[in-house]
């Protein structure tokens, strides 16, 4: 069952306008953001491997040395995945239980036990999807996190010289909004016009008040980027972790 799946996980986050306010403040924000800092270019990498390895893998099994390579390519996956349970459990503070894996008995019977593991395969697609987390996660730190932290710094370079903060047009935009309606055969309407010229930031209160909303994307961001970081934890737990059905006498016991 999936609750027996996320067993050992850390709860849900905690939802209240003080831990929304504070997340800036606390330690584990920061392992979060650099948790998902490294998803894309693990993400990427991951994706590179396995694509390269099962083509190279496939393409040449009809002459025999595709088998090892194929081998070699998941027996990676169960090394990959043991490093991506490690870097949750440290950065996300989440408990991934390892799959209990038998190295003893034949090496064919050990090679078909890794071809057929469903663990094998789990982790195969979690290494493979993490690439859909990296994107996710660089998208909104190179945005949200950059807008917020360009517009934190304003105060202190809007009045440098030949710095320019503000809205830019090479021409004037016009908006022209109208409504109409048919009314006994008549067409009758409000049309108006806004013209958009340029905007530039000359004051101090003017950069304070971009700074303070700046602090408010920040504060945004942050939260969705913690909130993102859990359900990764969740992710990982729910595919690299060990199942209910597949724990030990000993584990289930204690």
């Amino acid at each position: 069952m999936l609750s027996d799946a996320l067993s050992g996980a850390s709860v849900g986050p905690t939802l209240s306008v003080r831990s929304a306010v504070t997340a800036p403040l606390r330690l584990q924000t920061y392992r979060n953001l650099l948790y998902l800092s490294l998803a894309f270019p693990l993400g990427l990498l991951y994706f590179l491997f396995f694509s390269i390895g099962f083509s190279v893998g496939v393409s040449l099994t009809f002459v025999v040395i595709g088998i090892p390579i194929l081998l070699f390519v998941l027996a990676a996956a169960l090394g990959l995945a043991s490093v991506e349970r490690k870097l949750a459990t440290l950065l996300l503070g989440v408990s991934v239980r390892s799959p209990t894996t038998s190295s003893d008995g034949p090496l064919v019977e050990r090679a078909k036990q890794l071809v057929v593991s469903q663990q094998t395969w789990k982790a195969v697609f979690y290494l493979v999807s993490k690439l859909i987390l990296g994107l996710i996660s660089f998208t909104a730190i190179m945005s949200l996190l950059t807008t917020a932290v360009s517009f934190l710094v304003i105060p202190f370079v809007y009045d440098q010289p030949g710095v320019y903060v503000g809205i830019v047009t090479s021409e004037p935009a016009v908006f022209r909004p109208q409504m109409l309606l048919g009314w006994d055969g008549l067409l009758v309407g409000v049309r108006t016009a806004f013209r958009l010229t340029s905007w530039q930031v000359t004051t101090l209160s003017g950069a304070l008040a971009v700074a303070g909303l700046g602090v408010i994307i920040g504060i945004v961001t942050l939260n969705i980027l913690n909130g993102l970081a859990w359900l990764s934890g969740q992710y990982t737990v729910l595919l690299l972790g060990e199942d209910a059905a597949d724990a030990s006498p000993e584990a289930n016991a204690a």
